[in-house]
């Protein structure tokens, strides 16, 4: 760094300190800071009782110093909106589920000598949770049976030493599991096209299985027996038990190894006698068929649907099929909306949808035959949702408020039921924040998210960070981030702005399918019309000082914008795709990487591909840029970072990376997180001025 601007470095810090101090002693309140991400406790999905009155969430708490979090159960009380704590200790419990009967909580935990997350039952009275199952490869999702005997839940085996899930079935696959944990050889082989998932390895020839845990004798049941690969490349199992207990619908991978084609979720039918007859009910989408979910009479199965190969920004629609005559339909053809969750009604009659619009993610109101909808939930991001009895609940949050849980009311306004984080936030100066809109690439109308520093003077000049997400194909929601955090970025005394530029989801079909092909221009356009017009709409813009820092895509638009611009002093490149060549060595990206979506591949149009890669406009490079990775990214490979980062230093670009050797594509833990925040801050006041945190000193862990 120059004399001349560490002298203006300086006197920035000189005159920002003093606004910030007196912001603290008008108001009692202090800007917030990394810290405060992992204070935030974190509310999980709530689950209704049978009768609606109450609601059961897991609430995740962290320990900076331990760098590990711990979570409970609580109650909810709807009509009163109160909360009671019904577990507590050192463990992590999760994923509650009411039985039937209303009089007990299934839930997964690891606790006290337990080596994986096992099942547990609680009185919601009170008492001691009693452990029902614990299996070598840890237990998920439970849910109840509807005559309240059993709990049908998901695990993963070493599928040729499963068995019957008897004593020594179990013993062989804890012995084989220790073997291969304390395995000296720690190579991984495959031939398939998939091997691995965001950051752990596919070659480990897991499978998943559905069981069924009779409550009263804890025996098991296995309901896919000799299932022998992953329900999904992720591991994850979403499914739902019909209403008369005799069925299952699984969203499962159909694509047989060695995975050469893109996976392909199907809707399957098991039943739950243990038999493993599947039938598969959406043999028609050759693509993704997921989220099943009953309808309450039994009859038909609702499930979300893309039904192209370049899937990329297609929304997902929702779908039913009866299964008297195993006809499928759309129900939601004529919305230019992308379905995440849907909710029914008590007599079955309504849906309840989540679906990203506009910035926002409301909650709508359907017929369940299809039809028109209308918002019952207009602002905010909600998410989550549950039903009973005819009353829903779900997790709402804004940019400046952590997720909370609520209730829509039969008035249909909805109420706030918890105030977790009250407290907290209480004591948090955060700026305003505004959406904005302006006319963007082919005079496109763009929306905008913009956050104020706190103790925001229009009088005084502010340097601008711009926020570039990630996706490419995901929206930037009116919601409060753990990691990329719009008010920590600009509490050092930023005005930050995050564009759903083109590409991004939430604005129509047409709006995040249209940058397929050419990566990087249409959202470039944005972002570079994005500061042209806060230029003029807020005044206090100092414009001689932006910087712009993105993640993932948002790190391949950092990059592409490193190639194509100066008008930025500084970039920030996190978990950035900065070549499409190394990208090819990504988990599962690689079956989106078309040439329809690139421009072209390296043995299809290599040039046209070339002309979307970053990498090739290297030439163009010199804007200074922090680079941050994890070693432990698959979605990402960490090589693009490094690679990046040495074509930078080589050409002599002032440039600075920062990997973390046991980090994915996010940065997970609290500690890591915290000094991530720290080397961005350090980086941007660098170049653009601004108060950023202090280094961070960890104490060690009692």
């Amino acid at each position: 760094m120059t004399a001349a601007l560490l002298a203006r470095v300086a006197l920035v810090l000189a005159l920002a300190s003093p606004a910030s101090l007196a912001t603290a002693a008008d108001t009692g309140k202090r800007p917030i800071t990394a810290q405060d991400l992992w204070a935030v406790k974190r509310v999980g999905a709530p689950a209704l009782s049978p009768d609606g009155r109450q609601a059961v969430v897991s609430v995740q708490e962290w320990s900076i110093e331990k760098n590990k979090p711990t979570a409970s159960l609580w109650l909810v009380d709807v009509a009163r909106a109160t909360t009671r704590r019904l577990t507590a200790g050192t463990g992590s419990d999760t994923a509650p589920a009411w039985s039937p009967d209303g009089g007990r909580i299934a839930f997964t935990s690891k606790r006290g000598e337990d080596e994986a997350a096992a099942l547990y039952v609680i009185p919601v009275a009170g008492g001691e949770a009693e452990k029902l199952v614990e299996l070598p490869m840890g237990i998920a999702v439970p849910a109840w049976l509807p005559d309240g005997k059993g709990i049908v839940f998901a695990t993963q085996v070493i599928p040729e030493l499963a068995g019957s899930f008897a004593k020594a079935d179990l013993a062989a696959m804890k012995k084989e599991a220790k073997r291969r944990k304390d395995s000296k050889m720690t190579a991984y082989v495959t031939e398939y096209r998939q091997y691995r998932w965001f950051d752990r390895n596919l070659t480990d020839n897991l499978a998943n299985r559905l069981l069924r845990v009779d409550v009263a004798s804890k025996a098991l049941s296995d309901l896919t027996p000799k299932y022998d690969r992953l329900f999904a490349p992720s591991g994850e199992v979403r499914f739902d038990i019909a209403p008369d207990g005799r069925h299952v619908a699984l969203a499962l991978n159909s694509t047989p190894p060695p995975y050469a084609t893109q996976p392909n979720s199907d809707i399957v039918l098991v039943p739950t006698d243990g038999s493993g007859a599947f039938v598969n009910l959406t043999p028609d989408n050759p693509y993704g068929d997921d989220f099943p979910r009953f309808a309450p009479d039994g009859r038909s199965v609702l499930y979300t649907r893309v039904a192209t190969a370049n899937s990329q920004g297609e929304l997902r629609r929702l779908w039913r099929v009866s299964l008297g005559d195993r006809k499928a339909a759309p129900l939601t053809a004529a919305l230019d909306l992308s379905i995440d969750d849907v909710a029914f009604s008590a007599d079955g009659r309504q849906l309840w949808l989540q679906a990203e619009d506009n910035g926002v993610v409301p909650v709508f109101a359907m017929d369940a035959d299809g039809g028109a909808v209308r918002k019952v939930v207009a602002s905010g991001s909600n998410t989550e949702l549950d039903s009973a009895e005819g009353q829903l609940v779900f997790l709402g949050e804004t940019t400046s408020r952590a997720p909370e849980v609520f209730a829509l009311d039969p008035g249909g306004q909805p109420r706030q039921l918890t105030r977790f984080n009250d407290t907290l936030f209480a004591g948090l100066d955060l700026g305003k924040v505004e959406s904005h809109t302006f006319p963007g690439a082919g005079g496109d109308k763009v929306q905008a998210w913009v956050v104020y520093p706190p103790g925001f003077d229009p009088k005084k000049k502010y340097p601008l960070v711009q926020l570039l997400h990630g996706g490419p194909h995901t929206m930037v929601r009116d919601a409060f981030s753990p990691r990329w955090n719009s008010h920590v970025f600009a509490s050092p005394g930023y005005i930050v702005a995050w564009v759903n530029r083109h590409g991004s989801t939430g604005f129509g079909e047409a709006y995040a399918r249209s940058i397929n092909g050419a990566w990087g221009d249409k959202p470039m356009e944005d972002v570079l019309r994005a500061n042209d017009y806060l230029f003029a709409a807020i005044p206090a813009i100092d414009r001689d000082n932006v910087a712009a820092a993105g993640a993932s895509y948002g790190g391949y638009l950092a990059t592409w914008l490193l190639g194509h611009t100066k008008v930025f002093k500084t970039l920030v490149n996190h978990a950035g795709v900065s070549d499409f060549i190394g990208q090819y060595g990504a988990d599962i990206t690689t079956y989106g990487f078309t040439k329809e979506v690139l421009g072209g591949t390296p043995w299809d149009s290599p040039e046209a591909m070339q002309r979307n890669n970053p990498v090739a406009h290297a030439a163009n490079f010199s804007t200074p840029m922090l680079i941050t990775h994890g070693e432990k990214d698959y979605r990402v490979p960490y090589g693009q970072g490094i690679a990046l980062y040495g074509i930078l230093q080589t050409m002599r670009v002032p440039s600075r990376l920062v990997v973390f050797p046991d980090e994915n594509h996010w940065i997970l833990s609290p500690q890591n997180s915290i000094y991530w925040n720290y080397e961005v801050q350090a980086w941007l006041a660098r170049y653009i001025g601004g108060k950023p945190m202090a280094k961070p000193e960890f104490k060690a862990a009692e």
